[in-house]
């Protein structure tokens, strides 16, 4: 387990109004401390040239993480130690455990569900809630409680594979549900791989997603083992600009020397619009990089509170999905619905159909689409899409928009007296 730490976060949260006369002072001690107790502490930042195996998380309208991650064998988990629960009736949610956890999120709650709940220690109540630590006390109070956090983390994140992308999510429930982003899923209905913290690979299938949030959700099928240590649920609706939190993810695939790398950091901004009853982003100063998308995001208490999603223009803008986003989508998601379009992800192929015909029947291609690329031509007729029969230029539109740029989808294409199978990369718009 790797543990980064943000030693500029005070000049962040002064251009948004914190100010911390002690920051960096205590921030130089709380550093020393980190490499006292955990040993190593890795850098995180984004390196300038990105390796293949290591490529950047979804930053609009970047390409997608197609990197494949290193694999491990299947080992035996020790699931035993772990509390069971009763896996819900195919199709029917409302046996479905809840993502928002009614549960107060005060430290004073003795029964948590969850294995990464760490009770706060005595005196961190004010931090906790984003004052920052004034005594060298309460610093180092704060980065013990750190280190019980991230140990708890570790065992609940973990390596997601679908495909030919990869990067990370977290269970939340006994019985295997994950949470990742919607652009590491893919799509639904597609076989994935979970890689456990010991390197265990468990066969998954990916559900429901919310693609206007970046929300995704996926379920461990191999019954191998389990139940699964999962995730304690918090409340992003709780969180305050300045509050610490703690990210978890495997950057660059799982690695056995390495484990989940681990950054502590501070909310920097809460985004909600007028419309919405729950903010739709959270924005951190822990840093993202390749294969961290879909990872979780923690509070000081180990509850989760976010999902992480992409990066802007600045290494400050790390982008999370707040777990409410989750709990409000999360019946649609198990019932496998996939909504919404990701900004600056809309997946194309680049035809255009016959006015008048509402067959699939190509009357234009963009001349560097993917649909040229792959060899198809002005007159042939798409009469099937990943073995479903398409009958309409319509059906033809729904089922790319069921992919991701960067899947591949197979037509079948009828011109004149043959029938061909052509294999098309889908692109993205304005890409």
């Amino acid at each position: 387990m790797h543990i980064s730490s943000t030693l500029d976060g005070s000049n962040r949260l002064q251009r948004r109004g914190v100010h911390s006369p002690f920051w960096l002072v205590l921030l130089c001690c709380a550093w020393l401390g980190l490499i006292e107790a955990h040993g190593q502490v890795e850098s995180v930042l984004p390196p300038q040239t990105p390796s293949q195996n290591s490529p950047l998380p979804y930053r609009a309208p970047a390409p997608l993480e197609l990197a494949p991650a290193e694999l491990n064998q299947p080992g035996q988990l020790p699931g035993s130690q772990f509390p069971s629960t009763q896996a819900p009736t195919a199709g029917d949610s409302s046996n479905l455990p809840r993502v928002a956890a009614k549960a107060s999120v005060s430290s004073a709650d003795k029964q948590q569900d969850g294995a990464t709940y760490v009770a706060l220690a005595s005196g961190l109540q004010s931090v906790f809630l984003g004052r920052e630590p004034s005594t060298l006390q309460e610093l180092k109070a704060l980065e013990l409680q750190q280190s019980k956090v991230a140990k708890a983390i570790e065992r609940v994140t973990v390596n997601v594979q679908q495909g030919s992308a990869q990067g990370s999510g977290v269970i939340i429930t006994a019985d295997g549900y994950v949470l990742t982003a919607a652009h590491v899923a893919g799509g639904k209905d597609r076989v994935a791989w979970v890689i456990l913290s010991d390197g265990t690979q468990l066969k998954a299938r990916t559900l429901g997603m919310n693609r206007d949030k970046d929300a995704g959700l996926i379920k461990i099928e191999d019954s191998r083992f389990g139940p699964w240590p999962h995730a304690t649920i918090g409340r992003s609706s709780d969180l305050r600009v300045g509050q610490w939190c703690i990210a978890s993810g495997h950057p660059g695939g799982w690695k056995p020397d390495r484990g989940a790398v681990i950054r502590v950091g501070r909310v920097l901004k809460i985004s909600k619009s007028r419309s919405e009853k729950v903010a739709h982003t959270l924005f951190t100063d822990c840093a993202l990089i390749g294969g961290d998308s879909g990872g979780p995001l923690f509070t000081l208490e180990g509850k989760l509170i976010g999902i992480h999603s992409r990066i802007g223009t600045d290494v400050e803008d790390n982008m999370h999905v707040p777990i409410d986003v989750f709990s409000a989508s999360w019946d649609r998601m198990v019932n496998r619905e996939v909504w919404g379009m990701l900004p600056g992800y809309q997946p194309i192929i680049g035809v255009g159909g016959t006015k008048g015909d509402e067959r699939a029947l190509i009357s234009s291609l963009d001349p560097s689409g993917p649909a040229r690329q792959a060899g198809l031509e002005v007159g042939d007729l798409i009469v099937a899409c990943d073995g479903v029969a398409i009958t309409t230029f319509v059906e033809l539109r729904e089922h790319v928009e069921q992919s991701m740029p960067g899947d591949v989808i197979v037509l079948k294409v009828q011109r004149k007296d043959q029938i061909l199978q052509l294999p098309v990369t889908v692109g993205v718009r304005g890409g």
